[in-house]
């Protein structure tokens, strides 16, 4: 799992929980990894799913949440972190619909070691798409959260719903609004802060 994934954690939980609560996490958490976490690094997914339960233990909440939460805190942090691949993708539709070939596709470019999440989109009308997630992990809650903030950066709430779930893979349906298939809102700012 790429370093990235554990420096948005890193600093979700230090937005949340206090600047000193993700050291505290890593010093009493079992990992396999004895270094700090630097985002260009590849660690071991145990290591992560460790750390979200230490979380959960530490701070009174569940997995679901504490993972949905983090994926909403997170995705602007990875808007901003690819802003020439998000031009063009002006609606939270065109984003979906451009996850994996062009982002996740560049992702890989730039990292072959990288094995981001599979996503792929059914159309079903026209305020509607099916998100289909392929994954080892099954972060169904995480998924949801990134949802939440993809709605939040294009300032336009989603409706969606786990909907199929085949092992770790699963099916989103994901409503939108009238406004968010047009194009009809502003083209995302690539240096919100």
């Amino acid at each position: 799992m790429k370093g990235a994934i554990f420096k948005l954690l890193e600093d979700f939980v230090d937005t949340r929980f206090g600047p000193d609560a993700f050291d505290e996490l890593v010093e009493s958490t079992e990992l396999e990894t004895v270094e700090p976490f630097v985002g260009p690094g590849n660690y071991p997914p145990g290591d992560l799913l460790a750390l979200v339960a230490a979380a959960v233990a530490a701070h009174d909440t569940t997995v679901e949440q504490f993972l949905r939460a983090f994926g909403r805190h997170a995705f602007p942090s990875l808007a901003r972190s690819v802003p020439t691949l998000m031009e063009g993708l002006d609606t939270p539709r065109a984003f979906l619909g451009g996850l994996e070939s062009m982002i996740h596709t560049e992702v890989r470019k730039l990292d072959p070691e990288a094995d981001p999440a599979r996503f792929t989109v059914t159309d079903v009308d026209e305020g509607s798409i099916l998100l289909h997630y392929r994954s080892p992990f099954g972060l169904f809650p995480l998924v949801e959260g990134f949802l939440d903030g993809i709605g939040d950066w294009y300032e336009t709430p989603l409706d969606h719903e786990l909907v199929e779930v085949d092992q770790t893979n699963g099916t989103f349906l994901v409503r939108f609004p009238d406004h968010a298939m047009t194009g009809s809102i502003a083209v995302v700012d690539t240096v919100r802060s």
